[in-house]
């Protein structure tokens, strides 16, 4: 028996739950799944294993991946259709890439509707297709031709259940090859998203038909008659019935400034879910235009420690060492200049000569368009052997040769010069498949070097779905990927006018008289007009989103008319919204990182509009002794200090595989200082150079003993670069151990203190180090292992290092000065000291701790504070607080 359903997803895959679970009673029989689309299998064979636990016997296909288990042959694909259609422009003396792709699209069409080309009034169209298909002859099948083949052939194809689930566009060509299917099966279930009575049902002819057909082949029709609001909403989109209003609790409807705000508020959103107990997985974000929205999900999603999947993001091009390769390859297109050499620059990937100097004379030359520029310039004559030969080795490349001499050339340079085993393998892998391509060999007997490195940049910009990480995350999806999900918050963003639906996508060449009067990117609107009602669902909580103004090109935006009819319907003002900051009372709900254990001492502060500075003042017990490290947010921001030392909102840890945490790192440098200087005798020491260049073999075997772990728990494409910046890290503390061993001999003073703790029952720390002179005076260090040393010590004594005051009240008027040890120093400088200051100003501030006054403080250290998304701070809060509390006013 042949059965028919339609209706939302959420009843479709009910349907489909009852008939899989009773066919799997028999395990024998097989199951063949025709869906949409990959992204439509993944949702469906997630929501069968998760209810039924296992799913025996079954195989699931898009249409392309049917037609090719029927036939046994593998179509071209789409961009090896446009490079066949380019090379007979390019013969005709036309060199039009977009061109090109408009007559793929039309080609497809014509075989899909089965319109013959005889109907085409445009003789030079006419001519194209008909060399096209000469050239396939019978060596090549396009996606279409498979499809004919597969209708015609015979096939030994045989199964129990074929099941046909979510395919809203059945042209000629489908109807054929979907009715031989059915006749393959002893039975076939159809599924689509089809409401009987909804508005683009009844408008559309298009969704008529497609219904007429599956009826046709189906013994039993049924539809879902669910009245939830979501549902009814879907039904309503282009009915037109102004006077019908659904009030449905579980729509959204916001709009943002512009693109950034619109990502930004969606993370906020998302982390409230979180804290709510949902899945990330659970969470999917619609972008029409994934590609305007890529730097913005990054970076906020990245800063919101947010987890989340995007095909964009997944691509072989995305891995570190295959986007140098392709980097060079696109050398000879670019040319030679500033930004395409630094592009290049790798020695974890190139076997070539120092690139940390490389890198530093291109930024301090002038600006270079030449090989000969580069070599006066930036080489200035010195011994680059390998870079330039790298370099001049795709320069000197010819503009147009037969497809094998390149690939010589490209083996050529990977032998000679790729070091990363990751990145060689991918490329020679890519080489031998482009040499085995039997296309290329017939479509061209040579090729210019621009059309090869097309060629690349496809197979560069393929996902890598073998490297896929299966992690709790936030799908980010376009609107046809999102067609069937599982999602129970779904945000969809940038609707807005031109963007989704888009008037202009995939329009026709030629006009709809001379395509034998069918119009088929309207086709192409009802697929996203049916992709937009298909989110509204049982089970689901829908964001719908929109801007005022585009960054980039800041024009006025305004809701497209999918969005406009959800306003419609629903009567929902959109809500005029922008990422708020928050205060302290209620920052656990909206920041991400923060430890769910608060404090029992926090407080809770009312509701505000406007910050103003009495909100900050706020009686609380401190618990003593305070910590130095802690103490030193204080004169930074109070309010940080508040939020992270009073109510204990600490960062969560999240894993960076890309680099060794700084932490990390940073333990590892103390305490091999520490070791260092424990055993350390000085006065037995003539030669400190000679003295440590001894002992550096040892030295560095220790270092990387303990750095090496660290190195191989990151990305395997990441390793070489961070080996070769630490050993960079080691030479520096190699440096810096001969300065400071000379300083101290130079001054008579010894190490007294190394990592010592301390306390006067107000203040407790860690002292790094310690040093004194004959006279008796002493100065507290503190090591500093990140890359960036003191900038005016002075000054930064009473903010970012403030902790050295507190060092110096607890031990008192012995301690003459205070320093930082910046082992890390790229100029080695290294050691930045000042004269001890008396410590009223460390008093001054634990009076303010202990009064309770947390404000927030505007300065340069915002941009790097995990709080700055949510802080009220402003001019007129810092102007207060200069006025008010006068130790601030230097400060400030």
């Amino acid at each position: 028996m042949n059965s028919y359903y339609s209706g939302s997803y959420s009843y479709l895959k009910e349907r489909l739950l009852e008939i899989v679970r009773e066919i799997q009673k028999n395990p024998a029989e097989r199951i063949t799944f025709i869906v949409h689309t990959n992204q439509m299998k993944r949702y469906l064979k997630e929501f069968i294993t998760e209810k039924l636990g296992i799913l025996i016997n079954a195989e699931f296909f898009t249409v392309i991946d049917f037609s090719k288990k029927l036939t046994g042959k593998e179509p071209i694909t789409d961009f090896e259709k446009q490079i066949i259609l380019k090379r007979i422009l390019q013969k005709k003396g036309y060199n039009l890439d977009g061109f090109a792709w408009d007559l793929g699209i039309l080609l497809q069409q014509l075989k899909e509707f089965d319109i013959p080309i005889e109907k085409i009034s445009s003789k030079f169209v006419k001519e194209i297709i008909s060399e096209y298909e000469s050239f396939k002859g019978r060596s090549f099948y396009d996606r279409e031709d498979l499809h004919r083949l597969a209708v015609e052939e015979q096939t030994d194809f045989k199964t129990d259940h074929l099941i046909i689930f979510g395919i809203h566009a059945v042209p000629e060509l489908y109807k054929k090859l979907f009715t031989k299917a059915s006749k393959l099966s002893k039975s076939l279930y159809v599924f689509t998203h089809f409401h009987r009575n909804s508005g683009y049902y009844i408008n559309h002819s298009h969704f008529k038909k497609v219904r007429e057909f599956y009826e046709q082949i189906s013994d039993f029709v049924s539809f879902e008659t669910e009245k939830h609001p979501n549902i009814q909403t879907a039904k309503s989109v282009y009915r037109f019935d102004r006077s019908f209003r659904i009030n449905s609790p579980y729509i959204q409807i916001h709009n943002l400034p512009d693109e950034r705000s619109e990502i930004k508020f969606t993370a906020q959103k998302i982390v409230h879910l979180k804290k709510s107990g949902v899945s990330y997985s659970r969470i999917g974000v619609i972008v029409p235009e994934a590609e305007v929205y890529l730097p913005y999900i990054k970076e906020i999603f990245t800063r919101y420690h947010i987890p989340y999947y995007l095909t964009e993001e997944n691509r072989y091009i995305d891995n570190y060492s295959c986007r140098k390769i392709m980097d060079l390859l696109t050398l000879k297109v670019k040319g030679i200049s500033k930004e395409t050499i630094l592009g290049i620059l790798s020695d974890g990937v190139f076997s070539i000569e120092d690139p940390d100097e490389i890198h530093k004379n291109i930024i301090q030359s002038p600006p270079f368009f030449d090989f000969s520029e580069f070599e006066r310039f930036v080489l200035n004559r010195k011994k680059f052997d390998n870079l330039k030969d790298l370099l001049l080795s795709v320069l000197n490349l010819p503009d147009e040769q037969d497809i094998r001499f390149y690939i010589n050339a490209f083996r050529n340079i990977s032998s000679r010069f790729l070091k990363d085993t990751e990145g060689k393998q991918f490329f020679e892998n890519l080489l031998d498949r482009i040499e085995n391509k039997k296309l290329f060999a017939h479509l061209f007997d040579r090729i210019s070097y621009t059309d090869l490195i097309d060629i690349f940049k496809l197979f560069f910009e393929e996902e890598a779905s073998d490297k896929r990480d299966r992690i709790d995350g936030v799908a980010v999806v376009s609107p046809t990927q999102a067609e069937g999900n599982n999602f129970e918050h779904v945000f969809f963003l940038n609707l807005n006018a031109g963007r989704y639906p888009n008037p202009l996508k995939d329009e026709l060449i030629l006009s709809r008289e001379e395509f034998g009067k069918i119009n088929y990117p309207y086709h192409v609107l009802m697929q996203e007009l049916l992709n937009f009602c298909s989110i509204f669902d049982r089970g689901k909580f829908i964001y719908l989103s929109y801007i005022s103004k585009e960054i980039n090109s800041r024009k006025e935006a305004v809701p497209s008319i999918f969005l406009q009819e959800i306003i419609r319907i629903t009567g929902k003002k959109p809500e005029k919204t922008y990422p708020q900051p928050v205060m302290p009372d209620e920052i656990k709900a909206e920041y991400p990182l923060i430890d769910p254990k608060i404090s029992n001492h926090k407080k809770r502060i009312d509701r505000y509009r406007k910050p103003t500075l009495t909100i900050f003042s706020i009686k609380i017990d401190i618990t003593f002794p305070i910590s130095a490290t802690s103490f030193q947010k204080y004169p930074q921001c109070p309010y940080r200090f508040f939020l992270e030392e009073v109510n204990g909102f600490k960062e969560e840890a999240v894993t960076e595989r890309k680099e060794i945490s700084p932490i990390d790192e940073g333990i590892v440098i103390h305490e091999f200082l520490e070791k260092f200087y424990k055993n350390l005798d000085l006065q037995n020491i003539k030669d400190p150079e000679d003295f440590v260049d001894k002992r550096k073999p040892a030295l560095k075997k220790e270092f990387f003993s303990r750095i090496n772990p660290l190195i191989n728990d990151l990305i395997p494409s990441y390793r070489p670069i961070e080996l070769k910046r630490t050993e960079a890290v080691f030479e520096r503390l190699v440096s810096f151990l001969i300065e400071d061993i000379k300083f101290l001999k130079k001054n008579k003073s010894k190490v007294v203190l190394i990592e010592k703790s301390i306390s006067d029952g107000i203040f407790t720390g860690r002292i790094d180090r310690a040093d004194k002179d004959p006279e008796g005076n002493i100065t507290i260090y503190d090591y500093k292992t990140g890359k960036n040393p003191p900038t005016n010590i002075k000054k930064e004594i009473k903010t970012k290092y403030s902790q050295l005051l507190v060092y110096k009240k607890i031990l008192g008027k012995k301690i003459k000065k205070l320093g930082i040890l910046a082992v890390n120093d790229k100029e080695k400088k290294f050691r930045y000291t000042v004269d001890a200051e008396e410590t009223d100003f460390v008093e001054q501030m634990l009076g303010l701790i202990k009064e309770g006054v947390f404000p927030p403080v505007k300065n340069s250290l915002c941009d790097y504070c995990s709080f700055s998304d949510f802080c009220p701070r402003d001019e007129e809060i810092n102007k207060k607080i200069k006025e008010k509390y006068k130790v601030f006013e230097e400060l400030l």
